[in-house]
């Protein structure tokens, strides 16, 4: 919920509902964290897909789509600041409705085609897929900071070996 909240894809009032939602109605939780679930593996398929250039699957499509329905809702104004912005009211409020935006996420990826280009982090430890936003197109890693350091290491350690230190 703090992602989805500090992402906007969930307003603040939602999310204060939906986290007492627990205690409240522990079954549909789970059922909603099982879709979950489904909804990462489903994402991850299609971002390896996207990554090798491979089509984009039906019954992915059709997951996607149930998460988005999930969230369905319409537009209304809302008050920001000194003035106003338009906002979704959310549809029923229940757990599933905080997998709409994540659905929503890789739904335009998907919508962007080949021209968005989705890479995988050259780590072999690490799950994560990443947006090549770089000038050469040539990036390797989800975070140069965790997975590129981790690997630049890795590489220098077998090269030279490790070394005592006086």
């Amino acid at each position: 919920m703090d992602f989805l909240e500090l992402r906007g894809g969930v307003a603040p009032g939602d999310g204060a509902v939906l986290r007492t939602m627990g205690a409240t109605d522990a079954r549909r939780c789970a059922v909603a964290f099982a879709q979950a679930l489904r909804l990462r593996e489903t994402t991850r398929a299609m971002l390896g897909a996207m990554a090798s250039k491979r089509p984009v699957r039906a019954q992915w499509v059709a997951e996607v789509n149930q998460a988005l329905a999930a969230g369905a809702g319409a537009s209304r104004l809302l008050r920001q600041d000194s003035g106003w912005r338009l906002g979704l009211s959310p549809g029923p409020a229940g757990p599933l409705q905080a997998l709409a935006p994540v659905a929503r996420a890789i739904a335009d990826l998907v919508v962007s085609g080949r021209s968005v280009e989705i890479g995988k982090c050259a780590n072999p430890r690490c799950a994560l897929y990443f947006r090549d936003r770089s000038r050469t197109r040539r990036r390797r890693w989800c975070s140069m900071a965790v997975c590129g350091n981790r690997m630049k290491v890795a590489a220098h350690v077998r090269r030279h070996g490790r070394r005592r230190p006086a």
